[in-house]
């Protein structure tokens, strides 16, 4: 019996169990930074979100440094870990370095797409309008992000594509932090499907021009800062981000 237990306890302890549970706790948070309802400054306390995603401390604190890590968030010694305020000195220099990136990027795949490309971008397009329709902001600010990480995969250039991403999350706080709750049908993912048309033609001028100008477009709509919302309570943000068992 004693032996039996021990079995049990050792799968629920498996490798890929905790990877699981922990990759669930990042997603939640992650989510809720997409969705745009945890303003620059808000802290967030292990115990609180240990409490709310019915995980252990533990979790959360690896989720936490993983994403301090990806620059999502920001610790501050002997203060905690918070939703950092970003600068527009700083979107303007990330955008000014991912706009001489994706310039290449959309050049490089309109003078020839490889196999499957044209179904890949596409089918992700399809997948933004859809979370248009349905108004997921998370999910569509996420499948945002990774069109232009999908551009650079695409051109099959190992240094390239990691250049970019490496650029992607801190692009995607200012979104997140920043961007107004509609999006007007410029400077946002609608942009997009307009892109993917240029370089599937094969006309490298007009995707270009449409990157920069998607871009620069971003730029000023999140350079505005309109009057910041007011904060969610903790609880009602995590309300639906639980992940689905305790450990």
């Amino acid at each position: 019996m004693a032996r039996r237990r021990a079995k049990k306890a050792v799968r629920r302890r498996s490798p890929k169990g905790n990877v699981a549970i922990d990759d669930a706790v990042y997603g939640a948070i992650r989510r809720a930074m997409l969705s745009g309802r945890l303003r620059p400054g808000t802290k967030l306390q292990e115990p609180v979100l240990a409490r709310l995603l019915k995980v252990s401390r533990e979790r959360v604190r690896k989720a936490l440094h993983r994403l301090v890590h990806e620059r999502w968030l920001e610790a501050v010694p002997n203060r905690g870990t918070f939703v950092p305020a970003p600068s527009v000195e700083e979107l303007r220099e990330l955008y000014e370095v991912r706009a001489i990136l994706e310039d290449a990027v959309v050049a490089k795949l309109a003078r020839g797409t490889a196999n499957g490309s044209a179904q890949k971008l596409k089918s992700h397009v399809a997948e933004e309008r859809s979370a248009v329709k349905s108004g997921d902001r998370s999910r569509l600010f996420g499948l945002s992000t990774e069109f232009h990480a999908l551009l650079a995969d695409l051109c099959g250039n190992e240094q390239l594509s990691s250049t970019l991403r490496a650029l992607l999350p801190r692009s995607s706080l200012h979104f997140s932090l920043f961007a107004p709750p509609e999006l007007h049908n410029c400077a946002g993912p609608h942009d997009h499907g307009d892109i993917v048309k240029a370089v599937l033609a094969g006309d490298a001028d007009k995707a270009r021009t449409l990157m920069r100008d998607h871009l620069s477009g971003l730029v000023e709509m999140l350079s505005a800062r309109e009057a910041p919302r007011a904060a969610m309570p903790l609880d009602e943000i995590f309300r639906e981000l639980s992940p689905a068992k305790r450990s």
